[in-house]
């Protein structure tokens, strides 16, 4: 984004505009809505008091993550993909990682120096932060960090556990909800950056910002969580939170991203035999999952499968469905500065399907699923299940010199080329910049990927005034 600095008597000028239209009552116009697109005026000129989102692109001063606290299926090993990660990260950008306590904190360094992670990195490129939590997803429960002039803000959403709240049988999940929801405060408290709250319920990995004012946004993830909202409503709170001037609905979710009661499970079939197949407690639509701005005004948008591809399964239909409407919208939208959209495409995975019994945590958590409230038929919790990896090459975490992307030929060789593509095309989106490959699949097994276990922390250096 560019920004024009202006002097201190224009920029006070400017604010006591402001005011005097607060005390007269006036209000910015509403934003006319059209072809699944926000529209405002244009500002020529953005004053370095203005709230903004930075790109994920841009320059990093940390990444936060949380580590595992237990393996969602038993023999997919979440801590060692964590440690892949870190190894690559460390390299060019801190983590910050939290743990629950000193005592997992020594057990955890031990784990990583047994990996291979010098003891030198621990202090300085990973730096454990003691907290509260008891799951990793903190793209959606941590906070969304604002830039407004030299200091960060911490915009902290309601979190209802990703709109399952009133399908989950377990009368603990309330207390998992009362200390997931209270994650984005604690990371604000302990690095000294001040929250703002919303009153909207909503997680950051439906959100994708170019950083320079407009937001892409699914319409299923907010108003499942929000149904008491509008979009000029949700587009006011953005302009609030983020000084947003453009916001770009999109609607659908992807086929393994479907809510797990709502819009699951499909029946397909499995080895030429009828059954159902669940989405693994996933969100209904985040967007970090099929579309992604690497550009101001550029867009990696999943490429849709076709007629023949979506014939044959329910999952990549679903998906072909959501995407083709994407592309339309996309194809007719403008930045803030009534740019046109580019599109670029990113492969596609194939349904990656997984079975599942008692031995593994994301079993048990769909167990306690209350899929009769939909009047389909509760899991069985005596007999395994077949569910559906939320697996993506567009939720890949972009930082300092470094892109991390999942591969799926492990687990699938038939993804070798797919994954090879998706390398290159990544290369040619951030060019300059290392792309790591890594085998996700103990993350997607749980709902989401490498995007969403991560929460940049961008710098904050601006020039003076």
């Amino acid at each position: 984004m560019r920004i024009i600095y202006l002097p201190v008597w224009a920029t006070r000028l400017l604010l006591a505009s402001s005011l005097l239209s607060s005390l007269l009552g006036c209000r910015e116009p509403d934003l006319f809505t059209s072809h699944g697109t926000s529209q405002s005026v244009h500002r020529q000129a953005i004053a370095a008091e203005e709230k903004r989102v930075p790109a994920e692109w841009e320059a990093h001063e940390s990444i936060w993550m949380a580590w595992p606290t237990y393996h969602n299926k038993h023999d997919w090993d979440a801590e060692a993909t964590y440690a892949q990660l870190l190894q690559a990260l460390i390299t060019k950008v801190p983590v910050e990682l939290c743990v629950a306590d000193a005592a997992m904190q020594q057990k955890v360094q031990a784990y990583l120096q047994a990996k291979g992670i010098a003891a030198g990195q621990f202090g300085s490129r990973i730096r454990f932060r003691i907290m509260n939590y008891q799951d990793i997803w903190l793209r959606d429960t941590g906070p969304i960090f604002v830039q407004q002039g030299k200091q960060l803000l911490a915009v902290d959403f309601n979190f209802d556990g990703w709109g399952w709240g009133g399908f989950v049988k377990d009368p603990e999940f309330s207390d998992f909800l009362q200390l997931e929801e209270g994650v984005d405060r604690s990371i604000a408290q302990m690095v000294n950056v001040t929250p703002v709250k919303s009153k909207l319920t909503l997680e950051g990995g439906a959100l994708e910002f170019n950083g320079q004012g407009t937001v892409i946004v699914s319409e299923d993830v907010v108003f499942q969580r929000n149904p008491g909202w509008n979009k000029l409503q949700v587009e006011a709170e953005f302009r609030r939170l983020f000084s947003t001037r453009k916001v770009i609905w999109l609607t659908g979710f992807m086929g393994n991203d479907a809510h797990p009661v709502i819009n699951s499970p499909y029946q397909m079939a499995v080895q030429e035999t009828p059954q159902p197949v669940y989405t693994l407690m996933t969100t209904n639509g985040h967007t970090d999952a099929f579309v992604r701005f690497t550009s101001s005004n550029t867009v990696l948008l999943a490429q849709p499968p076709s007629e023949q591809e979506a014939a044959q399964d329910p999952v990549v239909a679903q998906n072909r469905k959501t995407l083709l409407e994407a592309q339309r919208v996309l194809s007719t939208s403008t930045d803030q500065d009534n740019q046109p959209l580019q599109i670029r495409y990113m492969p596609e995975t194939r349904s990656m399907l997984v079975k599942l019994d008692e031995q593994d945590k994301i079993y048990q958590l769909m167990t306690f699923l209350n899929f009769e409230r939909e009047g389909k038929t509760n899991i069985d919790p005596t007999k395994p299940i077949t569910g559906v990896l939320a697996s993506s090459y567009l939720n890949y975490l972009v930082t300092n010199n470094l892109v991390l992307v999942a591969k799926y030929a492990e687990l699938y060789p038939d993804m070798a080329a797919k994954d090879a593509q998706a390398i290159q095309v990544l290369q040619q989106a951030f060019p300059g910049r290392q792309v790591v490959a890594i085998d996700a699949r103990a993350i997607n097994v749980g709902g989401g990927g490498i995007h969403c276990i991560t929460r940049q922390m961008p710098k904050t250096e601006v020039p003076a005034l």
